[in-house]
């Protein structure tokens, strides 16, 4: 500590003067106030009798250091067996097998308590099996750039209260896996090689960041089925698992923000139990194979989903309900992307909470209409035209107000409202029909001649309405000469004509949208 004091402060004036006051408190530090350590061969000795002998003496001695820093376990070994930690407690104090190379045999830890911050910094385990399960890690732990060999390694069961960091960790050809596995602090496999093995982390929970940022697998499968992601950032930007299979099947997503961006994948399965996360962004991600997608019922909290320059080279299914449009603008895909199952939802706000301007109702992003159209475009590519008219519907009204002009705006809110943008039948029928009912009534109570009773008279004002909604049938014009003749001899009048007019141009637009609608429903 006196070591450390002295070259932290040196070269630096403005503490100069304080240098000589630390040097004196440490000097009078009595020997039971200065931390104790086991380290060395001592160490090793003391670990050769066993878990018991070795518990009681840490027991025995609380506030000890321990440290196998730089030992050469494989020198000591009499045997080619198993180096066992398992079921020893190593107290509360700093635990420190930095640069330790164990090589032959495998290495257990299984059951082991760790009180303190643990050191594996450069370790170096060889190529036995590592088996580290049910650990109890209770301070920060280190891995960073550790050797683990071509031989299974388990952390089944781990208990990482303050997290683990495995930075350019390597693994090799064995199996590796973190089921059960508790992160309380952060997950950091940032630049970590797991080799050509099976990494899994099967129903593993994360309570802080995950960072897989340019880590690596060669082969296999990555598996986080059932595993909770209980954090606020899940990140593997930039990971190189190009021939791995990655499952997140049951898994739960919360509050956290997921990002996959420039990442290579082999094949993406991704289908969460929940997904209540505001984020996904998979900007320039490349799938060399099979990707499905499907976000579960309460993705509502889905707020931004960026797949934009994407690559899939392998068939894509996406599925869901979502509150907000999905980006896949330039992205590329070698086969087809499914979007028969996607239902997104258009943000719209009112430009005034008067009712009247609600009809003003404006995209909230402006980039929406470019999202759809995007999507527009892949639906009918893969010959999909429901979801096309479906995305071509909601490129129209996030337009609306933006980049259609006023008068095409009022047109499109029309045309959205009597037909669903040639999507509905039924909308166009009954308001025919409606204005058909209407009609007759208003011909009825402008008639002018006198009938023995009101039913020749309605009988009369229902053919004048008929031939005047069905104008293009050839008895249409006979049937409307003998109806008005019989309900107003003579001259019918200027509103007469005009009500006519007005009935045959609105019975055409309505047919017009009925003929579209079932076009639409029955297209090839």
């Amino acid at each position: 500590m006196f070591y450390i004091a002295k070259r932290y402060f040196k070269g630096h004036s403005v503490c100069k003067v304080h240098v000589s006051t630390i040097e004196n408190k440490l000097k009078a530090m009595t020997e039971d106030d200065r931390p104790k350590l086991l380290a060395g061969d001592e160490a090793f000795d003391l670990w050769r009798k066993g878990p018991g002998a070795w518990n009681i003496w840490i027991e025995a001695n609380p506030g000890t250091d321990i440290s196998f820093a730089g030992f050469v376990f494989s020198i000591k070994r009499v045997s080619k067996r198993e180096l066992s930690f398992a079921g020893y407690h190593f107290g509360n104090r700093n635990i420190d097998f930095s640069n330790a190379i164990f090589r032959t045999g495998d290495v257990v830890f299984s059951n082991a308590v760790f009180e303190g911050n643990v050191e594996f910094a450069g370790a170096d385990f060889g190529n036995g099996s590592i088996k580290f399960c049910d650990v109890e890690f209770q301070g920060e732990v280190n891995f960073l750039e550790t050797k683990f060999g071509d031989s299974n390694v388990d952390f089944g069961g781990c208990r990482f209260r303050q997290g683990a960091d495995f930075t350019e960790a390597i693994f090799g050809k064995g199996r590796v896996v973190f089921s059960r596995t508790s992160f309380f602090g952060p997950a950091d496999f940032y630049l970590t090689q797991f080799g050509e093995g099976y990494l899994e982390f099967f129903d593993a929970h994360f309570k802080d960041p995950v960072c897989f940022r340019r880590s690596s697998l060669g082969l296999g499968e990555l598996c986080f089925r059932e595993t909770q992601f209980n954090t606020d950032i899940v990140d593997f930007s930039e990971a190189m698992f190009g021939n791995v299979r990655i499952d997140f099947t049951d898994a739960t997503f919360e509050n956290c923000d997921l990002t996959f961006n420039r990442a290579k994948i082999g094949e993406l399965i991704f289908k969460p139990h929940l997904f209540a996360s505001e984020r996904l962004a998979a900007q320039s991600l490349s799938i060399e194979d099979l990707a499905i997608v499907v976000f579960p019922k309460g993705s509502a909290s889905l707020k931004f989903c960026d797949f934009q320059g994407a690559s899939f080279r392998g068939s894509l299914f996406i599925k869901g309900n979502l509150s907000i449009v999905p980006d896949f603008r330039r992205t590329r895909a070698s086969h087809q992307i499914e979007l028969s199952d996607l239902e997104v939802k258009l943000l719209r706000s009112p430009k005034s909470p008067n009712w009247f301007k609600r009809f003003y109702a404006v995209a909230a992003d402006s980039q929406d209409a470019a999202r759809l159209r995007r999507l527009k475009e892949i639906a009918e590519t893969n010959k999909d035209h429901q979801a096309a008219l479906r995305f071509s519907a909601d490129e129209n009204r996030a337009r609306r107000w933006i980049e259609t002009s006023w008068l095409g705006s009022l047109l499109d809110i029309a045309f959205s409202g009597f037909s669903n943008y040639g999507q509905s039948i039924l909308r166009p029928y009954l308001w025919l029909f409606s204005f058909f009912a209407g009609f007759i009534g208003i011909y009825k109570t402008l008639a002018t001649a006198c009938h023995a009773g009101w039913l020749t008279s309605l009988g009369q004002a229902t053919l004048l309405s008929i031939s005047n909604s069905l104008a293009f049938l050839p008895q249409s014009r006979s049937l409307r000469t003998d109806a008005l003749k019989a309900l107003y001899p003579g001259d019918p009048g200027f509103w007469v004509d005009a009500l006519m007019i007005t009935q045959g141009v609105l019975s055409f637009v309505f047919l017009f949208l009925i003929g579209l609608g079932l076009r639409n429903r029955f297209r090839l």
